[in-house]
């Protein structure tokens, strides 16, 4: 008698950290699921968490549950992918352990699958999506600027969620996979090229055990993701978008320092000095972050002639910003905003020329830069 059980229709894959408190009420739910009729089985890909995570899934004893413990190559991301590479079902699911995503809809993922999408998404966003109270400002501002800075990628509503559903087969006709931090949704929407995204409404619970693995750093790592996606999406403008948006934010900083130097100096400093001293200030932002957005190809050639050219190059345009701030100053009308409206007609003066004499004799792309 052949008792070799069918292949299940989805791998749900479970990324964990110090998750163990968890396990069994999602494993329980998914269960339910199981018993509904969906054929899937679960793969918890846990990062050697140390926190009792092996023992609870060998005292549940579930067959449908397969443990893949990883000691080298961590973070949520990459853990996703492991999965992926070991799943079995035709369709793969990731969800978070928490119990914030709610394993019911699971079969709303399988129909959109069978039917046109390859791609699903759990969306809070959506109409018939919701949020469990408790979130606080910040958390929901960080989830709103977070979406906002993945509009140039889709037009996704929720395009944070962790929630996804797709064919096991997508990473097999995607690009190179190069995902940072924990929003690997993004990465396999952009890469894979997904063409048609289906958005499945949820309830967003808060997680009833552990601690929440957002922090400051991971929001770092999620802004390096999006300049990456950039660089590969938009390859043309992956330079000089960063360079002027750069640009932009220099204004900021040499209006910023010209008010904290006449608000310190209260008068004693003369305002030649005063706006030489914001220039220098401002052009050695620029210098930062343009060397690290705009020019990363380059970060790893000598500093000091990349300063040196940098410092030649914006001569010219604040050149320009010096005389126009400097004529403005005398005006009472005009007076309060003549920082910025210098700093603003240097800026339109040096933009393009900065960036293409920059590109072709500072910061030159040699054959061994990396895209990254």
């Amino acid at each position: 008698m052949n008792t070799r059980q069918p292949a299940p229709d989805v791998t749900v894959i479970v990324p964990t950290y110090q998750e163990a408190e968890s396990l069994p009420g999602l494993l329980d739910r998914l269960e339910a699921v199981r018993a509904g009729g969906v054929a899937l089985n679960v793969l918890i890909v846990d990062d050697d968490s140390q926190d009792g995570t092996e023992a609870v899934i060998a005292e549940m004893d579930r067959d449908w549950v397969r443990l893949l413990t990883r000691r080298e190559d961590r973070g949520l991301s990459s853990a996703v992918l492991c999965g992926i590479q070991e799943a079995t079902g035709e369709w793969c699911v990731v969800m978070d352990a928490d119990l914030s995503h709610p394993p019911e809809v699971i079969p709303d993922f399988l129909a959109a699958l069978r039917g046109d999408a390859d791609f699903v998404v759990g969306s809070r966003y959506v109409p018939g999506g919701s949020t469990e109270d408790g979130w606080g400002v910040l958390r929901w501002i960080n989830s709103k600027v977070a979406t906002v800075m993945a509009r140039p990628f889709t037009t996704v509503r929720d395009p944070m969620s962790g929630f996804l559903g797709f064919s096991r087969t997508l990473i097999d006709d995607s690009d190179v996979l190069d995902p940072v931090g924990y929003k690997i949704g993004l990465e396999l929407i952009v890469k894979g090229e997904c063409r048609h995204v289906e958005e499945v409404p949820i309830h967003f619970s808060t997680r009833r055990h552990g601690q929440s693995k957002l922090s400051l750093r991971v929001q770092l790592q999620y802004l390096n993701h999006i300049v990456r996606l950039a660089r590969w999406k938009y390859p043309r403008l992956s330079s000089f978008l960063p360079f002027a948006m750069v640009g932009v934010s220099g204004i900021g900083i040499y209006v910023l320092l010209l008010w904290i130097l006449e608000l310190v100096s209260g008068g004693t400093l003369g305002q030649d000095l005063q706006i030489i001293i914001a220039i220098v200030g401002a052009m050695f932002w620029n210098f930062t972050f343009d060397r690290w957005l705009a020019f990363w190809y380059a970060r790893k050639q000598p500093f000091l002639p990349q300063l040196l050219g940098f410092l030649a190059v914006c001569s010219i345009p604040v050149i320009v910003n010096f005389l126009i701030t400097r004529w403005l100053v005398g005006d009472d009308y005009v007076s309060p905003a003549a920082g910025a409206i210098g700093a603003f007609a240097g800026s339109v003066v040096g933009v393009v020329f900065n960036w293409l004499v920059m590109r072709s004799f500072i910061f030159r792309r040699s054959e061994s830069s990396s895209g990254n």
